[in-house]
């Protein structure tokens, strides 16, 4: 295939990569998998996608392929119509509601698409039905580039990938903001695709080593001074390397004349100011201004026009009017050229490199280019959303009536689950306004369109612009711009204050919410985010406001509001109504609803008690539903001791929000990182993020952060034994007998609260402090909250009715699934019970607490729990007793030494212990030359020996 040679030189120092995309070929028969390339221009990426569909057919497995394009991002589903358009013909085998959803996304039936679960599920579906034919492989270039509900299908696929023969290798750019004011729909580049699931492959610079050798190899004969000019000016860019050397013969043939020119007189020169992808751009813009006017027209129509003009059968009709000549000449140049070739097997025509598509649109001025959208727009049918496109960015200056026809594509786009999308057509919509009523309007449409979509940094350019028409006065419709600002605004710069200015305005505004069918549907996005602002901030002016209006909502808006409110006696019945709520919810739909009753679940500790509500939210949606999901998903984690996968999701989130610009969800991701590293023990690592998020948080008075924060200072402080340190952080936290109102999190504290006040003596205040919890009927809120209060009450009771608080404890229903907590409270039983003087109990409790806190990796409390499991066995050395004290061994090599002795494996061990096969493997390591035995019958008869000997200091019987 013509180009194929020339992208193969920047494979070089890509071997790993190489190596992992066979590897997850090699393993396609067994698992489904993904690969995510991310480099910058020049990096590889699409050279690695030619190895991996080179390496695929030759396997005989089948290939689906997508390019992303600007001139389509703004279309939904516009890159998954690339990938699904020849499994069409297998769509029948699909059920019907599945068929007409997934033809309805791909614009081959009549009607808008449903939204969330029923297309992405329907692809997947497509996908599995082909692969049991054949292993399919899917390639996905320029991801940056792709529509937000088609990048959304594919994280969606990517996430129930292991089952199928399926494998998807994408390819996207790192990530950066691409700030445009053009008739292309601007995009947030990174925004949605930076989270999605799969092995992550970066594509770094070469070193100078490997950048001098393939320079070597691509040119070997150019002068030394040249070469040390190319290497430093390439920066390690494997693409800039195989193409300066190129550039600099080129000029230099032109001649002394041509090196006089500013544009072309040197390498470093060219490299030294501009960003790295308009510096390989210019690579090619000699090559570009030598083609004949008429190919270089018609190459900016395929620049232009996406998927749908790279079809030769386009461009051969196409080819008379752009270029004034035949497909036939117009091949040939364009050929001769490289920039470009019409590959057969596909009858497409491909670009050399992406940055070819940059270099023709930079170079054309913008009369050729509204002449190349006319063209499209004529070439496309009369309804095609494409057309409409076209046509707004073929125009000049203003046009009612193309504003009107653009208007309504936005909001049937929005409609049809694709508000990312809409926001960019009705930005165009907004341009082409005569008048500022219009224009501002139309503006604040395309600002709340994008906030809905997650596209907040382009809210925020429609917003300041609105503003702008709008001056001296407040830009209309006000629901809408309100809740572009307040969204804005909390997200980018975590400051709730736009929304308790804003909203409560709006929602006492009786006639506020007629904005026309986007405003008629915000009620419920207004005041689900209001109640965010509300429950983070404990604001009475937005609690009030959404009293105010929560009457007029539907179910799911009053239990979330109910559930947030904090301790109360209306939030028992949350739990009841939740369940009903989420029964009566659309099947297969992710609807503003599901994220309503998903928050309420979160409020009450419950959201692992409904699978059917996690089933919406696994089709399609952008960065923000997401993150929000993310959030909710980590904390859930949390509360059952996956700490872990909780803090993969936390640090993964937090530092896509923080490339994203959402500092909102940036602080809560790393709140829950915090979580799991004080429970840990981890000071530094909690100080970290304290110092990270702190500041802000108390600057923007996000009461829930600050407090929350405060609150895992006293964890860590216990966990480290520092029972004073911790009394003083729970005492300024919450004074003693105090429910705090408008704290809906104060029962996530309270275990630690109630020990703090117990290990330092302040067992009076501990129970004061659970009578006003008793009185304000918590337990009654949830099966965790229920469970936390009969641990405080375990922890603080008096010896005479410790063993029964303990035993409630543990009879709880679903006691076992809140693995830290319950350690603690088995911590505390066997540390009662040693001092009761029933070692044998004790001992059973200590060790299933140290097996919990060496699962959860919380090393401090396990270190109490093994000291705690050291003084029981040295206070029960009786001949009788058979966890009795070696004078050699430690009390948890005492143990497995035992439990070895009585013939259990290492695996069996591990399982006994809450231990990991390897870790016994390690201590059995040292325990055989401890005894001086080489086998297990060795340890048996050492440890019988021992029991019969006196022990040390000890008169033998």
């Amino acid at each position: 295939m013509p180009g194929d040679r020339a992208a193969e030189p920047v494979l070089a120092g890509r071997d790993t990569h190489v190596e992992a995309i066979r590897a997850a070929l090699a393993d396609i028969a067994f698992t489904g998998t993904s690969v995510l390339l991310r480099g910058d221009p020049g990096m590889g990426k699409t050279a690695l996608l030619k190895v991996a569909e080179a390496e695929a057919r030759r396997a005989g497995l089948r290939v689906l392929r997508m390019t992303g394009a600007e001139a389509e991002s703004g279309l939904p589903f516009a890159a998954l119509h690339q990938v699904l358009w020849p499994l069409l013909d297998d769509a029948q085998t699909l059920a019907e509601e599945q068929r007409d959803a997934l033809e309805r996304a791909l614009g081959v039936r009549e009607g808008a698409p449903p939204e969330g679960f029923t297309v992405a599920d329907a692809a997947l579906s497509l996908l599995a039905h082909a692969a049991a034919r054949r292993p399919v492989v899917v390639l996905l270039d320029d991801l940056q580039w792709a529509d937000p509900s088609s990048t959304a299908v594919f994280g969606y696929i990517q996430r129930h990938l292991a089952p199928l023969s399926v494998v998807v290798i994408g390819a996207r750019r790192h990530l950066t903001v691409v700030a445009r004011r053009d008739p292309v729909p601007a995009r947030e580049e990174g925004n949605d695709t930076e989270g999605l699931p799969g092995r992550v492959l970066d594509l770094e610079p070469l070193d100078e080593r490997q950048a001098e050798l393939l320079l070597s190899t691509l040119h070997p004969h150019l002068p030394d001074q040249a070469r040390r000019r190319v290497v430093r000016a390439a920066g390690g860019n494997p693409l800039a390397l195989h193409e300066l050397p190129v550039h600099m013969r080129a000029v230099a043939a032109a001649g002394p004349a041509h090196l006089a020119d500013p544009r072309a007189t040197g390498v470093t020169e060219l490299f030294d100011e501009l960003p790295l992808g308009e510096r390989l751009g210019r690579l090619y813009e000699d090559k570009v201004r030598a083609l004949p006017d008429g190919t270089r027209r018609l190459l900016l129509v395929v620049a232009l026009g996406g998927s749908f003009a790279q079809h030769v059968r386009v461009l051969r009709g196409l080819a008379d009017r752009a270029a004034g000549t035949s497909w036939t000449q117009v091949r040939d140049e364009m050929h001769a050229s490289g920039l470009a070739h019409a590959d057969p097997t596909s009858d497409r025509v491909a670009f050399h490199h992406p940055l070819v598509r940059a270099c023709l649109v930079h170079l054309a001025s913008p009369a050729d280019r509204r002449a190349a959208h006319r063209l499209l727009a004529d070439a496309l049918p009369v309804r095609s959303p494409r057309r409409i496109m076209h046509l707004a960015a073929a125009a000049i200056g203003t046009d009612g009536e193309l504003a009107a026809l653009v208007h309504a594509e936005a909001d049937a786009m929005a409609a049809q689950g694709g508000p990312a999308e809409a926001a960019g057509m009705m930005a165009r919509a907004a341009g082409l306004s005569p008048d500022a009523v219009s224009r501002t309007a139309r503006l604040v449409a395309a600002a709340a369109m994008a906030a809905r979509g997650g596209r907040l940094r382009l809210a925020a350019e429609l917003v300041a612009e609105a503003e702008t028409e709008a001056r001296p006065g407040r830009p209309e419709p006000a629901d809408l711009y309100a809740f572009a600002v307040a969204c804005t605004r909390l997200q980018l710069d975590a400051d709730p204050a736009p929304a308790i200015e804003l909203l409560p305005e709006v929602l006492d505004r009786p006639a506020a919410l007629v904005a026309g069918q986007q405003g008629a549907a915000l009620l419920e996005p207004l005041l689900f985010l209001l109640l965010v602002v509300a429950v983070h901030t404990g604001d009475e002016r937005a609690w009030a406001a959404c009293e105010l209006r929560v009457a007029d909502a539907c179910e799911p808006v009053v239990l979330c509001r109910q559930a947030w409110s904090g301790p109360s006696r209306a939030v028992h019945d949350v739990p009841r109504r939740l369940r009903a709520a989420v029964a009566a919810l659309p099947e297969h739909r992710e609807t503003p609803a599901a994220r309503l009753l998903l928050w309420t679940a979160a409020a009450v500790d419950a959201v692992g008690d409904h699978d059917e509500l996690w089933s919406r939210f696994g089709g399609r949606h952008a960065y923000a539903s997401q993150a929000f999901v993310d959030i909710v998903r980590a904390h859930d984690d949390f509360l059952h001791g996956r700490w872990d996968a909780s803090l993969e999701i936390s640090r993964r989130g937090a530092e896509t929000s923080g490339a994203c610009g959402y500092a909102f969800n940036e602080t809560l991701f790393r709140l829950n990182s915090a979580q799991v590293l004080a429970a840990r023990g981890d000071r530094a690592g909690l100080a970290a993020l304290e110092t990270a998020i702190e500041p802000s948080a108390r600057e923007r008075r996000l009461r829930l952060v600050t407090e929350r924060l405060q609150a895992l200072e006293v964890v860590c402080a216990l966990g480290h034994g520092r029972t004073d340190e911790a009394w003083q952080h729970a005492q300024t936290l919450t004074p003693p007998g105090t429910v705090p109102s408008r704290a809906p999190w104060f029962h996530l504290s309270l275990v630690d609260w109630v020990q703090a006040a117990v290990d330092s003596g302040r067992r009076a205040e501990a129970r004061r402090h659970l009578r006003a919890v008793d009185a304000a009927g918590i337990a009654r809120t949830s099966p965790h909250h229920s469970f936390l209060v009969a641990v405080a009450e375990a922890l603080a009771a008096d010896d005479e009715e410790a063993e029964q608080r303990f035993e409630t404890v543990y009879a709880l229903p679903g006691a076992d699934t809140w693995s830290f907590p319950l350690a603690r409270a088995r911590l505390a039983h066997g540390a009662w019970l040693r001092r009761q003087g029933r070692p044998g109990p004790a001992a059973a409790h200590c060790e299933a607490a140290l097996g919990a806190f060496t699962r959860l990796g919380a090393t401090p409390w396990a270190a109490q729990a093994s000291r705690e499991l050291d003084a029981v066995n040295g206070s029960s050395r009786t001949p009788d007793d058979g966890t009795g004290h070696h004078p050699l061994l430690s009390a948890r090599e005492l143990r497995i030494a035992e439990l070895a002795a009585e013939g259990l494996t290492n695996r069996q061990i591990a399982e006994r212990l809450g231990l990991s096969p390897r870790t016994v493997g390690a201590h059995l390591y040292k325990i055989f030359p401890k005894l001086g035995v080489t086998t297990r019958a060795g340890v048996a008869r050492a440890l019988e020996e021992t029991r019969e000997a006196p022990w040390p200091g000890q008169r033998a019987k």
